[in-house]
């Protein structure tokens, strides 16, 4: 790990040439699409038909990713601070207003209610389906239905569901069903790690070790095999970094998922099991809505580690295309972040944006300047009694208590 005083800073595509070898078209799906369109927000949200104001789309960056033909070439290491708690200090400055918009989203419950409840009809249904339907069915709806729920968990890491920690920790758990493996439990923890310290070494588990980025590097068959067992990396790799406590809430998500996993197998059959695992597997991998785990913080201009995207895909993902948005202000939930995005056009519009999931998929396999060491990492770490919720202090068990040893070292 570099000193806490380096910064290390990756090329950016290797001069002239490599800036002629990438189309305009190429950058823009990270960078300059759909910058203005009020449409953009309407799409993604009941509360988003104000839209954005039109602001000119700034010209396309010299070159996408880094050179990764160059000697040691490695992630970009940056010794400052996140940049979303400045900006949203800088932003609540000019717009306090946005405030009022904290809070749980009442809605979220039901629309997780019925899609567990689509799942489950429809891994029952299907058990005699034949193939051809089958496999159709789990990539156009299966897939679609539990990434939705990944990213609905993903909400009541962030209490947004409910007013108290544990009924979203609880609600997390019911969500976690139809993807058939535990795991709603053990995700906060590391979420939260990385609100906190984005980027950080050996903190942030959401960027690549250095021995997956060494072997990965932007070889093509390999980003691809990568991708292929996107969420396999996602949830191993924490296991190896920073192993999980097993609290009473990870005994609860275990034994919740063995008790559905074996009824649904018990009353419907393996097929019925299958098709969930299956939906599982398809969410994480060549499906349009895993664009997203690339298009939030794959460095693709220099430097920038966060993106926003205002597609249609966020009708079906709780708006986690508003990554930007999301950050600077997790108290806010999904059917709101249009409207900070509205109410903070100056600050947003001007950002690069990623204006295409798939093909951002798409980029990352096939363009050598992108790859596995494509993330912005740091050696500036906060505290880990920074909160990221504002009521996680009511006791939801999720502390990082190794953080907190460690901070008390420090000091």
């Amino acid at each position: 790990m570099p000193a806490a005083t380096r910064s290390r800073r990756g090329g950016t595509g290797g001069g002239a040439q490599a800036r002629a070898d990438l189309s305009v078209s190429e950058q823009s799906r990270c960078t300059t699409d759909d910058y203005s369109s009020s449409s953009d927000d309407a799409s993604a949200s009941d509360n988003s038909s104000a839209g954005a104001s039109a602001v000119p789309v700034p010209p396309p960056p010299a070159a996408m990713g880094k050179d990764y033909s160059l000697p040691g070439v490695d992630f970009t290491w940056m010794d400052n601070e996140e940049p979303h708690r400045r900006r949203r200090a800088e932003i609540l400055a000019k717009h306090p207003e946005i405030k009022l918009l904290y809070g749980p989203e009442w809605r979220t419950k039901y629309l997780v209610g019925a899609t567990v409840a689509l799942q489950t009809c429809l891994a029952a249904a299907l058990r005699d389906a034949p193939w051809p339907a089958f496999l159709a069915v789990v990539y156009v709806v299966g897939a679609t239905a539990n990434h939705s729920l990944f990213l609905a968990i993903h909400e009541w890491s962030h209490n947004l569901g409910f007013k108290h920690p544990r009924a979203n920790q609880i609600g997390g758990i019911l969500a976690n069903l139809p993807i058939g493996i535990p795991y709603a439990a053990t995700f906060k923890p590391y979420h939260m790690d990385h609100h906190r310290n984005q980027g950080v070494h050996g903190v942030d588990t959401d960027i690549a070790h250095p021995a997956e980025a060494r072997i990965i590097q932007n070889r093509a068959p390999l980003k691809a095999l990568y991708f292929l067992l996107q969420l396999a990396f996602y949830a191993l790799r924490p296991t190896f970094i920073k192993p999980p406590p097993v609290t009473r809430m990870v005994v609860l998500n275990f034994a919740a998922q063995v008790a559905y996993d074996a009824a649904l197998l018990y009353c419907c059959g393996p097929n019925a099991l299958l098709y969930l695992l299956l939906s599982t597997f398809v969410c994480g991998s060549f499906h349009p809505t895993a664009g997203h785990f690339l298009s939030e913080h794959l460095e693709v201009v220099e430097g920038v580690e966060t993106y926003s995207y205002y597609g249609p895909l966020n009708y079906v993902t709780y708006n986690v295309g508003y990554h930007n948005e999301h950050h600077d202000f997790p108290y806010v939930p999904w059917s709101r972040l249009p409207d900070v995005r509205r109410i903070a056009a100056e600050s947003y519009d001007t950002l690069p944006q990623c204006g295409s999931w798939c093909g951002i998929i798409w980029d990352y396999v096939t363009n050598e300047n992108l790859g596995a060491y494509s993330r912005v990492k740091r050696t500036r770490r906060i505290a880990a009694t920074e909160r990221i919720n504002p009521n996680d202090a009511v006791g939801d068990g999720t502390i990082d208590r190794a953080g907190l040893r460690q901070d008390k070292k420090r000091l």
